[in-house]
């Protein structure tokens, strides 16, 4: 589940043309546990998801829909 969240928040956050670290500001998150989720070596809280979430313009419910897509490279 963690790598599909990670890859799930990337491919929304490049979608929108931004770096993790404009992620992170939009987020009120630290630029490095930013990387750590989207690499899967940090799952994040619901309360976590939902600023991504909120950061990302998308519902909480859209962002984990994301994660059931496949993982692709």
């Amino acid at each position: 589940m963690g790598e599909r969240f990670g890859a799930a928040v990337r491919r929304l956050r490049e979608s929108k043309g931004w770096s993790q670290e404009r992620l992170a500001g939009h987020a009120a998150l630290n630029r490095s546990y930013m990387g750590e989720i989207e690499r899967a070596t940090a799952m994040p809280s619901l309360a976590t998801a939902a600023k991504l979430a909120q950061a990302l313009e998308v519902s909480l419910s859209e962002l984990i829909s994301h994660c059931e897509a496949p993982v692709t490279g």
